[in-house]
């Protein structure tokens, strides 16, 4: 060997090797609580600028033991003497649920005290008006403060039959509770999308052996469905933000489980805009549920 060939050989440097399909789909913990593929926790600058704040909220099948406590499906807190809430037709509606946000953890702009109550008709689309999910006729959005529910309604016979409402999402009644969470991506949310956050196709689209793995573990891991105020809002079509309202914020998130069901197998939410959100104003809160 040529004294040329040995100095070129020596300064030959040594290639990293490509990470294997294996490695690239292994998962890591980027920060606490949030596990991705290597694959993508390489693009977490991105993805970090997709976090949202939540309140997650744990629904139990119990009954509550007043009607002060958080709820799905069970009497109200309504100040002595305040009408209940009825439909178009005079037809008294379903007290779907109610929030008793002084025991919510703080969220920037949700109530910390009060009473936030969400009623639908009793009819077979659960008081989803298609023509204008606005419009609070077949849907109510009530709040109290703690002062105008000092004095509450303890009598509710009247609503022995709406109780029993056979087409009630809710099978039976739950008690609830809060904890501030955090979530990403935001797959079906209209608003993520808009402001073009990030876009898990482009980027799994950089590693193509594993583009369907990665898209696919994404999906299943950060959906954005369960119960929840605040945060991203899942859906089983799409987003009817997309056409209108797009700066309105989800505000209530009712999902299907073992006791709860939205027509087959769907999801429920309530959006408002976060000005009106701020000054608790719930007049032009958008109902919309969906299903498979």
């Amino acid at each position: 060997m040529g004294l040329f060939d040995f100095f070129k050989k020596k300064e030959k440097q040594p290639t990293e090797s490509t990470p294997s399909t294996e490695d690239l789909l292994k998962e890591v913990e980027v920060v606490p609580g949030v596990v991705l593929p290597k694959a993508l926790a390489a693009h977490w600058n991105e993805i970090e600028r997709t976090r949202a704040p939540y309140i997650s909220i744990k629904a139990t099948p119990k009954k509550p033991q007043s009607v002060q406590e958080s709820s799905f499906g069970y009497y109200p807190c309504l100040p002595k003497g305040f009408p209940y809430p009825t439909d178009s037709d005079g037809n008294f509606m379903y007290p779907l649920a109610q929030i008793n946000c002084n025991n919510l953890p703080a969220l920037e702009n949700y109530p910390r005290s009060g009473y936030l109550q969400s009623y639908i008709a009793t009819n077979d689309v659960y008081g989803l008006n298609f023509d204008n999910q606005q419009e609070q006729s077949t849907f109510r959005v009530l709040y109290f403060t703690n002062d105008e529910v000092k004095d509450y309604q303890t009598d509710f016979t009247f609503l022995e039959g709406v109780m029993k409402y056979e087409y009630s999402p809710i099978h039976k009644p739950h008690t609830l509770e809060f904890s501030l969470k955090e979530e990403y991506f935001g797959l079906l949310d209209a608003r993520a999308e808009d402001q073009h956050l990030f876009n898990l196709e482009e980027v799994a689209h950089k590693y193509p052996s594993i583009a369907k793995e990665l898209e696919d573990y994404v999906w299943n891991h950060y959906e954005s469905n369960g119960h929840k105020m605040g945060g991203y809002a899942y859906f089983t079509q799409e987003d009817p933000r997309h056409n209108e309202n797009e700066d309105y914020i989800l505000l209530l998130q009712i999902d299907s489980d073992k006791d709860i069901m939205w027509g087959d197998v769907g999801v429920a939410n309530f959006f408002i805009h976060p000005d009106d959100l701020a000054t608790k104003d719930f007049s032009m809160v958008m109902y919309n549920w969906d299903c498979s």
